[in-house]
């Protein structure tokens, strides 16, 4: 199988493994990514590993619906005889429609697939509706992240079934301790991992907390609502029991992970945007830290059985969720268990075997029009 991938976030190295985990099962991929972006809040460039091939390609525009590709990058990639050609951006994005319009001038017929994690039922502007009705009408498959996604993309036109894959989690780099779980302080520690910014599910966090007199809390992630939080938790009278710990790289997470009792992702819907996945859940889950999150979007669905849920933007509710979990060594045993199992289930080879298998329904079936039942 030699699959094309197009995608501007594999500009982050751990959102390669999927690409790496499909080389190691025998398939070749080309991968076209953003030269840099901004991820969480920073600017991160593409850094290849040894022996790593990607092509780099500059970006104009900064939103992930609006913004091109360098074409001369692409127009290279699509003059290689590939057997499946996967978008991994939205339908409705001008990079899509740019990917889709260099192909159609390379008189390339290989099936093409695109990616969506959108799971609110959204009326684009003319033109990006018509842009995603066509998109999807021809595309050969469609994968989501979350169910809710791969029911609006059918219900917007595309003729087959789309495939949930859940986004992966690096079994490599986020790992349990094998001495120690939880945290070593005497005060049980709830942590937060996320942009600080509106919608405010920290501020929910924060509240809950001033409801255990003897609960700790840690927040790793910065943004332009970190002076109003801080504000707010001297408000609450929590300052000396809530530490703000600034923005993480990525080789940092799993010790903060694993220094926490538990992880809270109390998400917030607003009615531009609901949780679509929930990434630090399952890592988390990963390093043998039972999960509490609320239930916005996609949430429930990506952690199951596997983490406690609570109503969103309810701080009672989550403060008793996190004390039960922090009170009942069998509730946390349970939970780590439960988590592992479940963050084993997204290890990037699993997610790199099912995307083999959607691209060899996809080929299998493709006659030009035909998109995977």
């Amino acid at each position: 199988m030699w699959a094309l991938r197009v995608s501007h976030s594999a500009v982050v190295d751990v959102w390669r493994e999927r690409e790496r985990a499909l080389r190691r099962a025998g398939h070749r991929v080309d991968l076209v990514s953003a030269a840099s972006w901004t991820e969480g809040g920073r600017r991160v460039s593409l850094e290849l590993r040894r022996d790593e091939s990607v092509c780099a390609a500059r970006t104009f525009g900064s939103h992930p619906a609006l913004f091109l590709y360098d074409p001369r990058p692409l127009w290279r990639a699509l003059g290689r005889p590939v057997d499946v050609i996967d978008i991994h951006e939205e339908p409705y994005s001008l990079a899509t429609a740019e990917v889709l319009a260099l192909r159609w001038l390379r008189r390339r017929r290989a099936p093409y697939l695109v990616y969506s994690a959108q799971n609110l039922d959204k009326r684009h502007p003319l033109p990006f509706r018509w842009l995603e009705r066509a998109v999807l009408r021809h595309a050969g498959g469609v994968h989501v992240c979350n169910d809710a996604a791969g029911r609006i993309v059918e219900r917007k036109g595309f003729p087959g079934r789309a495939r949930t894959i859940d986004l992966g989690t690096d079994l490599t780099l986020f790992t349990p301790s094998p001495t120690y779980a939880g945290s070593p302080d005497e005060a049980p520690v709830v942590g937060f991992v996320g942009r600080l910014e509106a919608p405010p599910g920290a501020e929910v966090l924060l509240r809950a907390v001033s409801l255990q007199g003897d609960l700790r809390c840690r927040l790793a992630g910065d943004g332009p609502d970190r002076h109003r939080l801080e504000e707010l938790a001297e408000s609450l009278d929590v300052t000396d029991r809530v530490e703000f710990m600034g923005a993480l790289a990525p080789a940092q997470l799993p010790g903060f992970y694993r220094s926490l009792d538990v992880l809270a992702v109390p998400s917030l819907t607003t009615p531009s945007w609901v949780e679509q996945f929930g990434r630090v859940a399952l890592e988390a889950m990963a390093c043998g830290v039972p999960v509490v999150v609320s239930d916005s979007g996609a949430l429930p669905e990506v952690v199951g059985d596997a983490a406690l849920v609570v109503p969103e933007g309810d701080a009672a509710a989550l403060a008793k969720a996190v004390a039960e979990v922090v009170g009942d060594p069998g509730v946390a045993g349970h939970l780590r268990e439960a988590g592992l199992a479940r963050a084993a289930a997204t290890s990037w080879d699993v997610v790199a075997a099912q995307h083999e298998a959607l691209y060899r329904a996809v080929t299998k079936t493709w006659d030009g029009s035909a998109a995977v039942p």
